[in-house]
């Protein structure tokens, strides 16, 4: 009995297990899941400094890795490049854990001093300025985890059969092999030699992937090396290798100007099937991306994914890596392609500006969507990133890992996007981007916030200052509230629009932006304007030819959701109503509010002087005769709520809101 149980539960560990693998990831889990995993190792960077005396030119990596996860170790050197940036260079400083032991460091190299994860390299001369010099590390080890996530990771799939790869971003590559870590430098290019056990797992060979080329791969000594080449511009977090017994998969792609190059996909020979179908899309994503974008960045190498059975994904140059390739997927493959352009091709200058890596990829899978299900489907897509966080888009501490990877990076910089776009419009919004990623200022470089700010501006013509100090170095959003009264004679709406944030801790006092306004009248006609919002407490006269109800769902501020706000309707707030002949004027409407009469004080009129009173949705509920300059009117016979008076006579009049309390 006790052997019939134990079965059950394996076997309802494994089908809960295969479940939840292949059931759609939500963006929460996803985002969360990269959050979760930074905050086990928040001091990972603390300390972290940038070396900026010299100039990473190469590296060539030359790798020994067992492939048993019950022994861990890699044994290897790596051979660095690079040029002085100072007319005095005798040292420069590079990082690797000090799980991993430095047996030696050759080429231009006295010496070298070892401080916790840093080495520090005396040099064989003084170095000048654009001078180029070399060193090679020797070092092997077992290496240690980032909060036993990230780093160099050996994990199983299919029960038992090893996947090792490299979980990098965002200063984690020091974590395997010894390199100038983060964003800030990009070597011109990289080499890897990869050696593995020459040995077949469950009828695969075991393979080792990673950036760029397959140039050459050699067997020497029942042990197999794959040789990469990446010549394209990179930093060290994308550097990768996946080993596997994966199954090989090949499209070939070719881009708009004519030109080839290969979409491999590394799977698991058991997900075969579902993985194929899972990436038939990818080439159609490649080629819309290309056209928003520019043309594929390393067209003259390939698009690779290789899949890893847990974690989320890297999106690393030319080779990502992803937990799974399945249709449910797919959201996650568009998001780590689209980082082609924005965090592999431009790389944001340093993590104060992840937004531009992170929340770009984000709303390129907003565009996706709309391009393969229509423009509803993609404001409900945007709609669906929640927003409203505290905290600025430049991310105050970038040294914080923690901070790197907040939902805020992904979500908020998608819908400053998104928002960009409401401000100027599709099609400059789109040349926008396009001017930006095919930039030879930027192109394979790196780009700060203001860079990009820069070619927006100078694309759209607009001062767009105000735009991204409110919404990228300040916090949280507007919170709005409206009103609006109808001038029954002429139809002109009245709206008045507040911001009612002010009184809030940390939040941005005023917010400047455009606001779409749609009214329907009573007949269901819509009428949609936009206006501009940039004070406090603004009003609005539109003039309109039809008569619109006083209800909540008549007037609607940002229907379309093109603002990340709050907005309350407020039935009780003042509304001013211009009157149509302005020599008219009522002196004062006293109590507002009222409870059974109201009292009038006004100029001496004709005898034809009257008043009528409309309710919100402007049905007439009251009118007569005005017989003096004060006037006591009952409105005992009046509901609780908002009412609009109209005094006058046959030429001129003059309209008050009171609202009728008991």
């Amino acid at each position: 009995m006790k052997k019939i149980l134990l079965l059950v539960l394996i076997f309802f560990s494994f089908t809960s297990l295969t479940l939840r693998s292949q059931r759609p990831i939500s963006h929460q889990e996803f985002y969360q899941s990269e959050w979760n995993n930074f905050k086990d190792f928040v001091s990972v960077s603390s300390n972290k400094s940038v070396d900026s005396s010299f100039d990473i030119r190469f590296y060539h990596l030359q790798l020994d890795v067992s492939i048993d996860p019950s022994a861990k170790y890699i044994k290897g050197n790596v051979r660095c490049s690079f040029a002085s940036n100072s007319d005095n260079l005798t040292h420069i400083s590079l990082s690797l854990h000090n799980s991993l032991r430095i047996d030696s460091i050759s080429g231009n190299s006295r010496g070298f001093v070892v401080t916790g994860d840093s080495i520090s390299i005396a040099l064989d001369k003084e170095y000048k300025l654009g001078e180029s010099a070399g060193v090679r590390i020797w070092y092997q080890g077992i290496p240690r985890l980032a909060g036993g996530m990230k780093g160099l990771r050996y994990e199983v799939h299919n029960g038992s059969e090893p996947v090792i790869a490299t979980l990098s971003t965002p200063y984690l590559a020091h974590y395997w092999y010894p390199c100038k870590d983060g964003p800030e430098d990009k070597a011109d290019s990289v080499y890897f030699d990869i050696t593995v056990p020459d040995t077949i797992i469950n009828g695969n060979k075991v393979v080792a992937v990673s950036n760029g080329i397959l140039e050459n791969t050699t067997i020497q000594n029942g042990k197999f090396t794959y040789s990469w080449r990446h010549r394209y511009p990179i930093v060290p977090y994308y550097v990768m290798m996946a080993i596997a017994n994966y199954s090989h998969y090949r499209q070939l792609y070719s881009d708009l100007n004519g030109e080839s190059f290969p979409l491999d996909y590394y799977m698991f020979k058991e997900n075969d099937s579902i993985s194929k179908h899972g990436v038939a899309q990818i080439p159609e994503v490649m080629k819309f991306f290309s056209e928003k974008f520019g043309e594929y960045p390393f067209w003259k190498e390939k698009f690779a994914m290789s899949e890893l059975g847990y974690y989320g994904a890297i999106e690393n140059q030319t080779s990502i890596i992803t937990n799974q390739m399945t249709s449910s997927w797919l959201w996650v493959s568009v998001h780590e392609l689209a980082h082609t352009w924005f965090g592999n091709m431009i790389t944001c200058k340093d993590w104060h500006h992840a937004w531009l890596n992170e929340g770009f990829a984000t709303y390129a899978e907003a565009l996706w969507e709309e391009h393969d299900a229509g423009t509803a489907a993609y404001h409900t897509y945007i709609n669906n990133y929640a927003a409203t966080m505290g905290g600025t888009l430049y991310l105050q501490n970038a040294l914080d890992t923690f901070n790197i990877f907040q939902p805020i990076v992904y979500n908020k910089g998608a819908w400053v996007l998104h928002m960009l776009r409401g401000v100027l419009g599709d099609s400059v919004f789109f040349k926008c981007l396009k001017t930006y990623s095919t930039s030879p200022g930027f192109m394979y470089k790196n780009a700060s916030t203001e860079d990009f700010k820069a070619i927006c501006e100078l694309v759209s013509g607009k001062n767009l200052t105000t735009f991204f100090n409110q919404w990228v170095y300040q916090q949280y959003y507007p919170i709005y509230h409206y009103n609006f009264e109808q001038d029954p004679v002429s139809h002109a709406l009245y709206l008045r629009i507040d911001q009612a944030q002010d009184s809030i801790a940390d939040y941005h006092k005023l917010f400047e932006m455009p606001l779409q306004v749609k009214i329907r009248d009573i007949a269901g006609k819509d009428t949609t304007i936009t206006v501009l919002n940039n004070l406090k407490s603004q009003e609005y006269r539109i003039n309109l030819t039809t008569t619109v109800s006083k209800i909540e769902s008549a007037v609607r501020i940002d229907p379309d959701n093109w603002v990340i706000r709050k907005i309350f309707y407020k039935p009780l707030m003042p509304v001013s109503v211009e009157e149509s002949i302005s020599n008219v004027k009522v002196i004062s409407l006293y109590p507002n509010p009222a409870s059974e009469r109201i009292s009038i004080e006004f100029p001496t009129l004709s005898n034809e002087a009257s008043y009528e009173i409309y309710d919100q949705i402007g049905r007439l509920a009251q009118q007569g005769t005005l017989t003096s300059s004060l006037t006591h009117l009952n409105t005992n016979i009046l509901t609780n709520g908002v009412y609009m008076i109209k005094v006058g006579d046959n030429k001129e009049y003059k309209c008050v809101v009171f609202v009728k309390n008991q």
